[in-house]
């Protein structure tokens, strides 16, 4: 396993998280369980996938001076994520996103602000040129593709990497349906540049790759995006994963598990995919992996519920 971190560009921010109760099952009446917090944000949530995994990792991104910025801080702290790299402003608070859990588990999430929170200010002259060539892996995503001055951060990162010969993954996060399905200003054309810096896009099948490349179904779109140059990986729920790389694809089933909260799930799997790749595993059993850290956060509330390194193997050993 390598001693060079794993570097992770991207936003990090507090989840708000209202449990709905199961009114078919309990009633009309039935209350709401109080409010939960927990670290967020998509960059945030694959470091500590990745940390609880046993690899170094490293986050750089930007935070509010505020009580909800010092609780990222302090969260990813005690997971052991190097923030050398994390940045704070006066002027722009930490985000929040507020999610609903349904009680089969799905969700509803809301973002405030809906713009300009503390981590779409990241801009690309404060990045160390140094930290991201010596690193293992540059992982970032789509999340801040659609605002200035953080595209151009992690536009920037993407281009250093890849001039050294760092690997670089990219988590698609278009959230197309925060802008009632339309792209919003200036993103496609920052996604379509990440993506053609990126060794590795992954994404939402239906919701994701299919709105990028046009593609008529899943399996084509992700073929589209491999293109024979890069591996494209489609997360299909609990069907599992589509990847597609030069020289080869492959369905790769999922996991039965109890659901309890799919928060952060993608994130999970992207911390499961990367350490299996860290780990010299082929695209397949790599993939596997991502599946089985995804499944295994499931099955746990919050965001930031990746298994550890023992409990994957022990869960891998079991199915």
């Amino acid at each position: 396993m390598t001693k060079r971190s794993i570097v992770v560009l991207g936003d990090v921010n507090v989840d708000i998280l209202v449990r709905l109760p199961d009114r078919a099952r309990e009633g009309s009446l039935a209350a709401v369980p109080e409010p939960e917090l927990f670290g967020g944000g998509t960059g945030g949530n694959t470091s500590v996938a990745l940390a609880r995994l046993g690899l170094p990792v490293a986050f750089v991104g930007m935070i509010g001076d505020d009580l909800y910025g010092r609780d990222v801080r302090a969260g990813l702290e005690a997971e052991g994520v190097d923030l050398s790299g994390l940045c704070v402003t006066s002027e722009y608070p930490t985000a929040t996103v507020i999610a609903i859990v349904q009680p089969d588990g799905d969700r509803v999430v809301v973002v405030w602000p809906p713009r300009g929170g503390a981590h779409t200010r990241l801009r690309p002259e404060v990045l160390d040129p140094r930290q991201i060539e010596q690193a293992a892996w540059l992982h970032t995503t789509g999340m801040c593709l659609d605002q200035r001055p953080v595209s151009d951060a992690l536009l920037r990162g993407m281009r250093i990497a890849r001039d050294a010969g760092v690997p670089v993954s990219l988590d698609l996060n278009l959230r197309l349906e925060l802008s009632e399905g339309t792209w919003r200003e200036g993103q496609r054309e920052a996604v379509e540049q990440a993506v053609a810096l990126a060794d590795v896009v992954l994404g939402s099948g239906e919701e994701e790759i299919v709105p990028l490349t046009g593609a008529a179904s899943v399996e084509e779109g992700v073929r589209a995006l491999s293109g024979g140059r890069r591996t494209a990986i489609a997360r299909l729920g609990e069907t599992g994963a589509f990847c597609a790389w030069p020289g080869g694809e492959a369905t790769i089933p999922g996991f039965s598990v109890e659901v309890v909260d799919t928060l952060g799930a993608g994130d999970a799997f992207n911390g499961g995919y990367i350490a299996g790749r860290m780990a010299g595993l082929s695209e397949p059993d790599a993939v596997r992996w991502g599946n089985a850290v995804a499944g295994l956060s499931i099955t746990r509330v919050g965001a930031r519920s990746a298994p550890t390194r023992a409990e994957l193997d022990e869960f891998l050993m079991r199915v």
